[in-house]
């Protein structure tokens, strides 16, 4: 396979409103050449191939967002070519991206990041187009042994790992995130019962931890907050992974500290500062973000 090439995955929200041309413009005007373009509907099984480098077992809310993202509704592959061409597609998802995406879950775009990613997933998408089909070099067989994106990680619970329980919580989420966690002040960060002191520390995500997958990421907060709901605690990720400096947890110096070296232990950047210089930076997402401030974080 050829670095030379890259896809554009047009997602169902981006075929909806018609944006197909718009990403060939952006793409062409990127100096990538459009080799095939095709409509593609993808079913479970699909999903599953597609990204079989996150395993559905082990990791079943990364999948339960693909299905959501993906699953039964009409796309379009394009298939480009051109000098560096994963690094120019992915520049040219940050700009549609940009300019036409509606929320959380309606970004028009997806392209892959390496070449390992690229091979897979048109491995799946090529179908019965042979112009795609013989771009693809690899035999990744049943898929089983494809090797995986993320770190071993922290799993979800066992309880929690059956998509459909998962899929009753998330659905809601998906479907109106206006409502909940789509805005910087919701949900409440996270605070112990009876704490030994006053609860004047915030712990925060400082960068978006898109190293691990949304399982390793709500099993990190179920073992490092004592006694979290899973609901919270995948509330708390969803809104981290789109509000920059995201408050999790609130608390006393040493509950935070604590928190902060268990999740720094599985990949989580959790600075900690005050809880002054927390509603400070909280009220100023509130401001950058026009949405009215509907909770606030008192000081115990």
């Amino acid at each position: 396979m050829s670095s030379n090439h890259s896809l554009f995955l047009i997602k169902p929200d981006g075929v909806e409103r018609q944006l197909q041309q718009a990403v060939v413009e952006a793409a062409e005007e990127a100096g990538l050449t459009v080799v095939c373009r095709h409509r593609l509907l993808l079913g479970e099984e699909d999903i599953v191939r597609a990204w079989a480098d996150t395993r559905r077992s082990d990791h079943p809310l990364e999948h339960l967002s693909l299905d959501f993202w993906y699953g039964g509704r009409p796309m379009e592959v394009l298939l480009v070519s051109g000098t560096d061409a994963l690094a120019r597609a992915n520049r040219v998802k940050s700009t549609v991206r940009a300019g036409y995406r509606l929320g959380p879950f309606a970004n028009v775009v997806h392209t892959p990041d390496h070449t390992g990613e690229f091979d897979l997933q048109l491995s799946v998408f090529a179908r019965d187009c042979p112009t795609c089909a013989g771009t693809v070099s690899t035999d990744f067989g049943d898929y089983a042994d494809v090797p995986q994106a993320y770190p071993p990680g922290t799993l979800l619970p066992a309880a929690w790992r059956d998509i459909e329980r998962l899929r009753e919580l998330a659905q809601p989420l998906w479907d109106d995130p206006a409502s909940c966690f789509w805005r910087p002040t919701y949900p409440e960060p996270y605070r112990a019962d009876n704490p030994q002191g006053p609860q004047d520390r915030a712990l925060y995500i400082a960068a978006s931890p898109h190293q691990l997958s949304f399982d390793n990421l709500v099993g990190a907060l179920l073992t490092a907050l004592p006694g979290i709901g899973f609901a919270h605690a995948l509330e708390l990720i969803v809104s981290a992974l789109h509000h920059q400096d995201f408050t999790l947890a609130v608390g006393t110096s040493a509950e935070c500290e604590r928190y902060r070296d268990a999740l720094m232990a599985q990949g989580l950047n959790t600075p900690i500062r005050t809880l002054a210089q927390d509603a400070l930076r909280r009220e100023e997402q509130i401001r950058t973000s026009g949405l009215p401030d509907t909770a606030t974080v008192p000081a115990a």
